[in-house]
């Protein structure tokens, strides 16, 4: 499957901020194979055991930043900087595999 995709180059973002203008995006071609290869090519055999690692990482990531801003807290430091990314349930997996 080929898409195509608007992206910002950093030489171009840096010209356009001397020049005053607005950056002009580059059309980009992504090309993807289907998931099918993935289920073929899993490391534990199956997609689901895929899935359930994938959001494993995502949960223990997001309680090991939480952990961390709450020693940023309790030490005093302002939450500004603090980025907790967004919980990421099973089907969420599910449809990023399609």
């Amino acid at each position: 499957m080929s898409l195509y995709d608007l992206r910002y180059p950093h030489a171009e973002l840096a010209q356009a901020a001397r020049e005053g203008r607005r950056p002009v995006p580059t059309k980009t071609l992504r090309r993807i194979i289907s998931w099918q290869s993935m289920v073929r090519h899993c490391r534990k055999g199956s997609f689901s055991a895929e899935i359930a690692t994938a959001e494993g990482r995502a949960r223990l990531r997001g309680r090991l930043e939480a952990q961390r801003a709450r020693g940023l807290h309790r030490a005093g430091h302002a939450l500004d900087d603090v980025d907790i990314p967004p919980i990421r349930h099973r089907h969420g997996e599910l449809w990023h595999a399609w």
